[in-house]
């Protein structure tokens, strides 16, 4: 008779760029337990970014957020809750309290999870996060999440991030860049104006423009890249840089896509945001313009990924919405950014911020 095989979910995050720095720990538990099977509780919306992976027997996808209404999210929570019943262990990625609640929901014997949130109570195996005078210290998320699932054991195979394209998506890629005139052959330079997280990481769109234009005097090819929803970002640029950027965003642009694009990029010019992720796991030269959040958030993976920030005394503060001027960064000048582009496109030995994994 055939053993039971251990069944493990982990609750995803709920942002783009969180999932990405998830994969080091996808990784780690899927070699650490070669024959469980693995589950993931993800936003539906977020799914394509983990295509292609065989970490993953399957995905749980869900609209818990969706609506509004707290009451129509904890029904749906508890929805899911039941559809998951039967599970062995529960990882839970996210630090919030309804994630703990979901997994307690699940009555996995086992839920594993930082003490964070008052929730304690709702996990078996709690983990104390890093704190210095009583105060939760930042770490890098891919740093975070592994410490979780090495609680069970797994080993540690690395923090490097890993994504994978699949054959549609990469012909869609094709279609898309014959359609915009792009030469594969040629270099291209991709920017990615967006930031879920809220306007205070926004770099200028008038700075973003500025840069644009010059890299297309000078020859190279450039491409817009944003989301759903960030439609008025690109109209934007474009008004201010006239004609010349392919605008390859917009209600057309799904996860799947976006990563076949950005593994052809040459360079991506981006805020910080799941954009930088995305091209770190694909090992594309990227420049992010950091503005109110901490680096030790996300200071791994920065071996072609360089942070650029201007010395603000109020950076970081980690708001949505700048309260002042938002100094972080319009002190960050195109001219600034424009040097540090030819740097990477024309150096063969350009490298990141590496030092700022050693220092944090």
């Amino acid at each position: 008779m055939q053993a039971r095989k251990e069944k493990i979910v982990l609750i995803l995050p709920n942002h783009l760029g969180d999932v990405v720095m998830a994969t080091p720990a996808l990784r780690a538990l899927h070699h650490g337990r070669p024959m469980a099977e693995i589950h993931a509780v993800i936003r539906e919306e977020l799914a394509a970014v983990l295509g292609g992976s065989s970490w993953i027997q399957r995905l749980w996808m869900h609209s818990v957020y969706a609506t509004r209404n707290p009451l129509q999210r904890l029904a749906r929570r508890l929805v899911l809750a039941r559809a998951l019943r039967g599970m062995d262990c529960v990882i839970v990625l996210p630090n919030s309290f309804s994630s703990a609640l979901l997994a307690f929901a699940m009555r996995a014997p086992r839920r594993v999870g930082y003490k964070r949130a008052g929730r304690g109570w709702l996990l078996t195996d709690v983990l104390p996060p890093l704190r210095e005078n009583g105060r939760v210290v930042p770490i890098a998320m891919e740093r975070y999440y592994l410490d979780l699932v090495g609680h069970l054991g797994c080993p540690d195979t690395g923090t490097t991030l890993e994504l994978f394209t699949d054959a549609e998506s990469v012909r869609e890629c094709d279609a898309l860049f014959r359609r915009h005139g792009i030469d594969p052959d040629r270099p291209l330079v991709c920017f990615a104006p967006g930031a879920g997280f809220g306007p205070s990481k926004l770099w200028p769109l008038r700075y973003v423009a500025e840069v644009a234009r010059k890299l297309l005097d000078e020859g190279l090819q450039v491409a817009l890249v944003h989301a759903p929803g960030e439609e008025a970002l690109a109209e934007e640029i474009l008004a201010l840089t006239g004609p010349g950027p392919a605008c390859l965003g917009g209600e057309g642009m799904n996860l799947a896509l976006l990563k076949a694009v950005l593994a052809h990029a040459n360079l991506l010019i981006c805020n910080d945001a799941g954009a930088r992720h995305i091209a770190a796991a694909f090992r594309v030269p990227t420049l992010v313009m950091m503005g109110p959040t901490s680096i030790r958030y996300t200071n791994l993976n920065l071996r072609l990924t360089r942070l650029l920030r201007e010395p603000v005394e109020c950076s970081p503060c980690q708001l949505q919405v700048c309260p002042i001027d938002h100094r972080c960064m319009t002190r960050l000048l195109p001219s600034r950014v424009l040097g540090e582009a030819h740097a990477a496109l024309s150096d063969e030995g350009w490298q990141g911020d590496v030092q700022l994994e050693l220092r944090g």
